[in-house]
Parts: structure tokens; C-alpha cells; sequence
């Protein structure tokens, strides 16, 4: 029985912020690895649009160990942009990389 206020806790801690793999727009579905243009036509201009600020690219990054590595989804923010939206209560962004949706995000304002 003690396990449900926690349970419950928990779930509305990450209610505010969290990674899709999809969006619904309307009555069409944006997912992640579609074109920049797809969201471009579904979203309309984003009301921030912000490049990469890392110029280093992970390959000329020495590690000292191989376990210590980036995960795929964190390089492709380093190298990519960010397009930020404002809908329905809550600020969408989609990080692009090479004309491609690499990352959802959804957050509640």
C-alpha cells in the first residue's frame, strides 16, 4: 500500500518534461527521422531556432576509456539545431540534424 503515493510521486514528476519518439500536429504524426520540412509544413516557422554551439565533432574527442562514449541521441544535439515551438500550453522542440528529426521533446510550461 505504500508503494501507490510513491508511484503517484513519481508520475507527476515526469509529467513536465519528457522525450517522444512522435507528435501528433493536428490530425498527422510527426516522428522522429522525418524531414525538417515535414515539421516546417505542419508547424509553420519555429519561434526560436538555435544551432549547435559545440564546434568540436566527437570524432576528434580523445576518451580514455572506451566506455566512456556519448550516447547517439546526445551527439546528434551537439551537432545539430534546435527548433522551439509554442502550443497548447507547452514549449515542443525538435532537435534537427542533416534535414532529419533526431529528437522530441515536449515540456509544459
Amino acid at each position: 500500500m505504500r508503494r501507490y503515493p510513491l508511484f503517484v510521486i513519481l508520475l507527476v514528476c515526469s509529467a513536465s518534461a519528457h522525450a517522444l519518439e512522435s507528435l501528433r500536429v493536428g490530425n498527422q504524426l510527426v516522428v522522429v527521422g522525418d524531414s525538417a520540412a515535414k515539421v516546417k509544413a505542419l508547424m509553420g516557422n519555429p519561434s526560436t531556432r538555435t544551432k549547435s554551439s559545440s564546434g568540436k565533432s566527437s570524432s576528434k574527442v580523445k576518451t580514455t576509456s572506451p566506455s566512456v562514449s556519448k550516447s547517439k541521441r546526445q551527439e546528434a544535439k551537439e551537432k545539430g539545431e534546435t527548433w522551439q515551438y509554442q502550443r497548447d500550453g507547452h514549449t515542443t522542440i525538435f532537435t534537427m540534424a542533416h534535414g532529419k528529426i533526431t529528437h522530441i521533446e515536449d515540456v509544459a510550461r
